[in-house]
């Protein structure tokens, strides 16, 4: 890993964003931590991943922000969209200039296929022509429901390389060719998403079946991880769409639990960036991590400085065997923990 990868996304309807709106969400979730004081023990996290978790929602709350013209802005009027691009461009500029922005922004278009497409590209033009030279270096848009290759490129030469490009996979047909979105980018592929119940309803599966760890899921995961293995491309998991809100403590609790374990499972499959929808989510996300980093990082440092101390050969810790290919890991590991804020 050469550079900062975030570990979530948070999806926001369009019409709903501000300049300011990652601090408002930060302040959101900590208002739901002092309502509920979830304990270090129902989050399964240490008393210090707790305070750590609150100084990041104070610090830096969101990490990512999407601003979404798809399926979380809805279907609107022609006028009342175009009032909604123009409203988001110059909330961004006024981002860039404030300082109020998350370290990584981008927006959600519609699909460039069907009767979506020339919406989309009107809401992109637009707003690219409104934003202008304040569109800040790292941003990306979002391509929905990707059924072919030749729809990046398509956005790519409407870029002309004035932002990166993330895919959502999410239909069938895009499985078998998913290496295509390489080229077919230009240089400018940054990540894929899983757009997890998207996939899920179009293979037919019902929707109580619908879930983020369904194996439907976990193979699209795998080959979303062998197709980018190498790239400099990120692979991204989906939401967990039970969400801790309510009037009553346990169901919030068992949310945020849910949530832990969804996003330990995508740990556990090589998937560090996830989506979140609600800023009650940032709670459990960042007390997930933190607590996994917390627990995982003296291990992995102390085989690391055993691996260095042997000149970078080969080398045995009691039972864990390290070489060059296990130590990338173990200095990716360290770094995203470092990037994060975990250590």
């Amino acid at each position: 890993m050469t550079r900062r990868q975030p570990v979530h996304v948070v999806y926001g309807g369009a019409h709903l964003f501000k300049s300011d709106t990652a601090a408002k969400l930060g302040r959101i979730a900590l208002a739901t931590m002092d309502r509920w004081a979830p304990s270090a023990e129902e989050l399964d996290c240490s008393a210090g991943v707790i305070e750590r978790v609150r100084e990041k929602l104070r610090r830096e709350p969101v990490e990512d922000y999407r601003i979404d013209f798809e399926d979380g802005y809805g279907m609107r009027s022609e006028d009342e969209e175009d009032g909604h691009v123009q409203a988001v461009a110059n909330a961004v500029r006024q981002g860039a200039e404030d300082g109020t922005l998350p370290p990584f922004l981008g927006i959600r278009i519609r699909p460039l296929h069907g009767p979506t497409r020339d919406r989309a590209l009107k809401t992109l033009r637009a707003f690219l022509q409104t934003v202008s030279y304040k569109l800040p270096g790292n941003f990306r848009v979002t391509l929905p429901k990707v059924e072919r290759p030749e729809e990046v490129a398509a956005l790519a030469l409407e870029l002309r390389g004035r932002a990166w490009i993330e895919a959502l996979v999410e239909t069938p047909p895009i499985m078998g060719r998913l290496r295509e979105l390489l080229d077919a980018a230009g240089g400018k592929l940054l990540g894929v998403h899983l757009g997890p119940y998207d996939l899920l309803a179009s293979l037919g599966v019902a929707a109580p079946f619908q879930r983020l760890h369904h194996p439907a899921c976990v193979q699209a995961r795998v080959q979303m991880a062998m197709a980018f293995a190498g790239s400099e491309v990120d692979v991204v998991d989906g939401p967990t769409k039970i969400l801790p809100v309510g009037e009553d403590r346990g169901p919030v609790i068992a949310a945020w639990q849910q949530h832990r374990d969804e996003i330990l499972l995508s740990l556990s499959e090589g998937f560090y960036q996830g989506w979140d929808l609600h800023p009650a989510q940032l709670v459990s996300r960042y007390a997930t991590i933190y607590g996994f980093y917390e627990k995982e990082a003296p291990a992995m440092a102390a085989r690391l400085a055993n691996y260095e101390a042997a000149a970078e050969q080969a080398v045995r810790m009691q039972r864990q065997f390290d070489d060059a290919s296990t130590v990338r890991g173990l200095r990716a590991f360290l770094q995203r923990a470092k990037d994060c804020g975990a250590i």
